[in-house]
């Protein structure tokens, strides 16, 4: 047997008398004796023979690392040692047999250790998505309680580990969904024009559908409005919504958008519990964010909430917004709040609180696991998006799916008609880099990137000179408006709203019974008490007409079911950058034509305006007829042709002392007098006019 000692090689002596005999021989000849092992040539004169323990043979056999050469040719001269029946041969395979079993099993504990949690994790996710299905007597989703989750978790969650995962989860999951697509889904996203990845679920086409989803206190919500079935946004934004994904949605204007992420987080709301009614809280602390461009959007998305709510308390629903005194508004967020709808720049002020007079900011946005953007390419276009970005650094991070559905994490949904290549770079940046945003889109063309307008509105457009408008605007509202409707004149500019209201109401005979402005200054309250009246009289049909006058400030969300037409008594509108003026024609025009009623839009287009090739594709794609003198313009030497034959009757024309009209020469681009006469001959000769430059 081996002697145990500290030293990994003894003197042969302290051994047996074979090996001191053995040591007693170097004052003899040595002799060389060489061996080939792994290439190498051991020279047993070069290392004294010991009795190795059983500690040093299994060290040897040990391969932490690489073999270096001093080692394999240590364990080579230790097969060469003359021990019985080769016994340190035997003892380093033993070695190396026993410390390759015990690595192979930690590997397999390991490994069973790794399964065990990753289907831990699997398991409480699908139980908590079960029990968001399920409904407790009749009452709408399981209230779920919170798991307290450390900071290290919420971290580790974070991880490249748990994202790969999570994508790794619902790449199956997409599978599934993409194999069991039936052909009824099929043919609804066709007939709507539903444009969507493969990996997205399928569409909830009645409230049945959606019913297992929401439960039955949202369901019941939907059905007390009256509403027969969810319109296409709503039926395939709802469950990528409840899914957890972020998610970009762009249809036509009166698609049924505001329902569309007002429903999902109100599902949520109620299945984690809403705010106490009657309590007092130092800060509002909303769970959901909605953000709006106008004022009156956020009063009418407010309004959509109230009456989505009637008479429950399920949730809590705040508008802020500037124009008004910020008193009221305070007090209503002190009584808590579930749902805030906002402009940004109200919500900005009461973030900040005051610290002169030391009082806490009057709402705080650390809870805010939905974020909405509602008419999102003008809420991220350079105007807004400075703000934008300081209430979203103010919000939760966004993450996986999962996380936002754990409330850890902030899901973000921008909701628009016209979604231009301009913002989408900003909207990435605003949603999880882990995770890219579902996009749907509605009649948005074949690659789901496509302007277009409206096809429940007749629309034309009439090619006139720029003094020319008022005259053909009294002439269409004269002819075209009838008894009992309303009408929406927009201009670009304020000063031409003002004067067209001054315009209409003095007109003789006269066109309409009552007509208002509203623009960026006027007072909010004016602004209240105008639209309120509009829309009385679009309700009733008394036989009254009514006209509204207004800038972009009424384009954009503004609902009012039964409007008959809309004058674009300006077509450059959009003041955004390329195609903003096409963009702002979309959501003027979609002020009519809504709720599943015809509407009509007339458009004064003068050869100063830029884009008449867009505004031809635009109506084309919407089944729309276009002038000649429309495509006309879309021709650049026609165009040119037509601006200056525009300056000639604008400019060139006067009348002299005597009451007879004279023509002026004009100054052309290429430098030459247009002006013919006093010349010889009979009229042949150049005009005297010198030529300039425009």
């Amino acid at each position: 047997m081996l002697a145990a000692t500290a030293d990994p090689i003894l003197d042969a002596s302290a051994e047996s008398p074979g090996l001191s005999k053995t040591v007693s021989s170097k004052k003899d000849t040595k002799k060389k004796q060489k061996k080939k092992a792994s290439g190498i040539v051991v020279q047993q004169a070069g290392f004294k023979k010991a009795a190795c323990s059983e500690e040093r043979v299994a060290q040897i056999a040990t391969p932490k690392e690489e073999p270096s050469n001093l080692k394999v040719a240590e364990m080579a001269f230790l097969e060469s040692l003359e021990m019985p029946r080769g016994k340190a041969t035997q003892k380093v395979k033993e070695a190396q047999i026993a410390l390759e079993a015990k690595r192979e099993a930690d590997s397999q504990a390991e490994k069973e250790a790794k399964q065990a949690a990753k289907k831990a994790k699997q398991d409480r996710i699908l139980e908590k998505r079960e029990a968001r299905k399920s409904s407790v007597d009749g009452g709408g989703p399981t209230t779920l309680a919170k798991e307290e989750v450390p900071a290290s978790d919420a971290q580790k969650r974070r991880a490249p580990e748990a994202v790969d995962q999570a994508l790794k989860r619902r790449k199956a999951e997409d599978g599934i969904a993409a194999a069991s697509t039936s052909t009824d889904v099929i043919a609804f996203r066709k007939k709507h024009e539903i444009i969507v990845a493969k990996s997205c679920p399928p569409p909830f086409q009645t409230f049945d559908a959606a019913e297992q989803q929401f439960g039955t206190i949202v369901a019941g919500m939907l059905r007390a409005q009256g509403f027969e079935h969810p319109t296409p946004i709503q039926s395939q934004a709802w469950p990528l919504a409840l899914r957890g994904d972020d998610v970009v949605a762009v249809a036509k204007t009166g698609s049924g958008k505001t329902l569309a992420f007002l429903v999902p987080a109100l599902a949520r709301i109620i299945s984690r519990g809403a705010v106490k009614i009657g309590e007092r809280y130092e800060s509002g602390r909303p769970t959901a964010l909605v953000l709006a461009p106008t004022r009156e959007l956020v009063q009418q998305i407010g309004a959509e909430a109230g009456k989505l709510l009637g008479t429950s308390h399920a949730a809590r629903v705040v508008c802020i917004y500037g124009g008004v005194e910020k008193g009221d508004q305070v007090r209503d967020l002190k009584r808590g709040v579930d749902i805030l709808v906002a402009t940004p720049g109200r919500l900005l002020d009461f973030e900040a609180g005051n610290e002169e007079y030391k009082r806490a900011p009057a709402v705080t946005l650390e809870n805010v696991t939905v974020l909405v953007m509602d008419e999102a390419d003008r809420m991220l276009d350079m105007g807004f998006e400075p703000d934008i970005r300081k209430i979203v650094h103010r919000c939760p991070k966004p993450g996986i799916p999962e996380e936002a559905l754990e409330g850890s994490a902030r899901q973000t949904l921008f909701f628009t008609a016209t979604w231009p290549a301009s913002v989408q770079s900003t909207a990435r940046s605003l949603t999880s880099p882990q995770w890219p945003a579902s996009k749907i889109s509605i009649g948005q063309g074949a690659a789901g990137n496509k302007l277009t307008a409206n096809m429940s509105v007749t629309q034309s457009v009439s090619v006139v000179q720029e003094k020319a408008k008022p005259e053909l605007l009294r002439e269409v509202l004269g002819k075209e408006l009838k008894p009992g409707q309303t009408a929406i004149v927009f201009a670009t500019k304020k000063v031409t709203c003002d004067f067209l209201e001054e315009q209409l109401r003095n007109a003789n005979p006269p066109i309409c019974a009552w007509c208002r402005a509203i623009h960026g200054d006027k007072e909010q309250h004016e602004r209240d008490s105008t639209l309120a009246t509009f829309r009385a009289m679009t309700d009733d049909a008394r036989g009254r007409k009514g006209i509204l006058v207004a800038t972009d400030v009424a384009a954009r969300g503004l609902d009012i079911p039964g409007v008959a037409m809309v004058i674009c008594y300006d077509f450059a509108g959009g003041q955004l950058g390329k195609d903003s003026d096409l963009e702002s024609y979309v959501h003027r025009i979609g002020r009519t034509g809504r709720a599943g009623l015809i509407g009509r839009a007339h458009t004064f287009f003068t050869a100063q305006d830029s884009n008449a090739y867009g505004l031809i594709e635009l109506l084309r794609g919407a089944n729309q007829q276009v002038s000649p003198e429309l495509e006309a313009l879309a021709d650049p030497r026609r165009r040119r042709r037509q601006v200056e034959d525009d300056d000639d009757d604008d400019d060139d024309e006067s009348e002299d002392e005597g009451g007879k009209w004279k023509r002026r020469s004009v100054k052309t681009k290429d430098g030459k007098g247009k002006a013919k006469g006093k010349g010889k001959g009979k009229g042949k000769g150049k005009g005297k006019g010198k030529g300039g430059k425009r």
